[in-house]
Parts: C-alpha cells; sequence; structure tokens
C-alpha cells in the first residue's frame, strides 16, 4: 500500500509592497501571514548568484544551534505582484517571480556601526551569552563579511539591546559565487580581528565561552547538516555535487575548528 503523500504547507505570498533598503536589492514586503519581511530575491545579479542560496543555509544551521538568527521563511512572489510593483521593474536588476528568502522585519533597531565608538555594555546586551557562538559559527561557515553593518541591535522595552546576526551573502569559499571546486579547493578566509569580533570578545568572561561553542557545533549531527543543504529550494539551481562538496565542505571545517579558535584566543589573550 502506497505511503500517504505528506500534505505540502502553502507558502506564505507576497500582498504588499512596503520599502527598499541600502543596496537597492533588498526589500520590504507584507505577506498572506501579515507580517513584513525583508526579501531577498534570487537570481537578481549574475555576480551573486550563491547570496540567497548561503542567506538560506546559514539562516538554517544558526537556527540549529540556537543563535540570533532573524526569524525567516520561504516566501513567494507572485508574478502578478513583480507586474504591479513599479519598484521591481528594474532595468539593471531582475526580479523574478517563485521562490525567495524572506526574514522579519524588524523595526527597532539599529546597526552594531551606528554605537561602534561607545557600544553597549555587557550588562546592556540581553543575549551576551550568544556573542562567543556567533565568532565561531563565522569561522565554521567562512563568513567572510561580519563588518559592523552585518549585526543590527534591537532596542528593547527596558532599554537593553538583543544583537542579531544578518547578511550571509559571503560565507564559505568562493563567496557569492562559489561552487564545487571552490569548496574542495578554495582557502578558507578567517577574520576575527574587526570591530565586532573585538566588541564581543571584551564581553566574555573567559575563552571557555569561545571553546564550549566548538563542542557544540561538533556535536551538532552530520543529517542535520545534510537535511539542511538538501532542503534548499531546486529553483535555486544548486546541483547536487554542489550540495555534496558544500556538505563535506562544512564537516571538515568541524574538524578545523579548534586550531582556528586557538588562534583566535591566543590574539585576544595578547591585546588584553
Amino acid at each position: 500500500m502506497a505511503k500517504e503523500k505528506k500534505k505540502m504547507k502553502q507558502p506564505i505570498y507576497a500582498v504588499k509592497y512596503v520599502q527598499a533598503l541600502r543596496g537597492g536589492t533588498a526589500h520590504v514586503i507584507e505577506y498572506s501571514d501579515g507580517k513584513r519581511y525583508v526579501t531577498k530575491f534570487y537570481g537578481v545579479r549574475k555576480k551573486r548568484i550563491k547570496e540567497v542560496v548561503n542567506e538560506y543555509v546559514i539562516a538554517k544551521l544558526a537556527q540549529l544551534l540556537s543563535l540570533p538568527i532573524i526569524p525567516f521563511t520561504l516566501v513567494y512572489v507572485p508574478e502578478e505582484f513583480i507586474k504591479n510593483t513599479p519598484e521591481l521593474q528594474q532595468k539593471k536588476r531582475s526580479y523574478n517571480p517563485g521562490t525567495h528568502y524572506g526574514c522579519v522585519y524588524i523595526e527597532n533597531c539599529m546597526s552594531f556601526e551606528d554605537v561602534r565608538e561607545a557600544p553597549p555594555s555587557k550588562a546592556e546586551v540581553k543575549n551576551g551569552n550568544m556573542l562567543a557562538g556567533i565568532t565561531v559559527f563565522d569561522q565554521w561557515v567562512n563568513n567572510s563579511d561580519r563588518g559592523t553593518m552585518n549585526v543590527i541591535l534591537e532596542r528593547l522595552s527596558d532599554g537593553n539591546y538583543y544583537v542579531h546576526m544578518i547578511d550571509h551573502g559571503r560565507c564559505f569559499p568562493g563567496r557569492y559565487e562559489w561552487n564545487a571546486q571552490t569548496l574542495r579547493e578554495g582557502q578558507p578566509e578567517y577574520n576575527f580581528k574587526w570591530p565586532f569580533y573585538q566588541w564581543a570578545n571584551s564581553l566574555l568572561d573567559d575563552s571557555n565561552e569561545l571553546a564550549s561553542f566548538i563542542d557544540k557545533i561538533e556535536k551538532l549531527p552530520n543529517e542535520s547538516i545534510y537535511e539542511v543543504i538538501h532542503s534548499i529550494p531546486a529553483e535555486w539551481n544548486v546541483s547536487s555535487e554542489e550540495r555534496e562538496a558544500l556538505y563535506q565542505f562544512l564537516l571538515n571545517q568541524k574538524k578545523a575548528l579548534p586550531n582556528i579558535v586557538n588562534n583566535i584566543i591566543k590574539y585576544y589573550s595578547a591585546k588584553k
């Protein structure tokens, strides 16, 4: 007897355009669930063909590790919506209907750049216990873009802040244009000296917070990583070879993490 097919969850779909964000490729759109999502469209720029793929994979992995990724989902933008939205009718960029990446739009927030000269103290950061995790996680996925604009601080009602990770298009060897070859042969970049990491490290009680997160990544089941990679929408054109290469890269990076984090600890210990 054939197994009964699972009912497919109906995707949320775009109903109202709100605004464009910095850079002009991400747009705030209201969807059928009543929420506003920052929408990143797949395939807008050929030289950033893997940008949305990276956003999705990083968000899924961060979610598995309970890191502060903004709530996200796959969203559906109908062809009729694009035709009726002048802001998506651009000659230099191609916005196509289909499945795209959306994360909840947070209004009451600022970038780390806005506070870098006088950043919040440890007592003012609600989720300061996650900062070590962000630092280690970025090395695992080879994030080469944790700049001061790619961390936002949400202002809470009590006057404190909640840190959110955003913008993960430039991850993995090859960044926006990675493929099986760049994942197998490319040299990972380890950027742990940037302003955000310096601030994050200044709030840590000791280096054990960094080391303990290695253990958390190492214990993440390989099957879970595999499932994340194989849940990438088929229409985003990631080949079977590329999916396998990405899977193997993440497993290899697991093994490399102790040495990478040891270098981070040595660097910041020497500065103190």
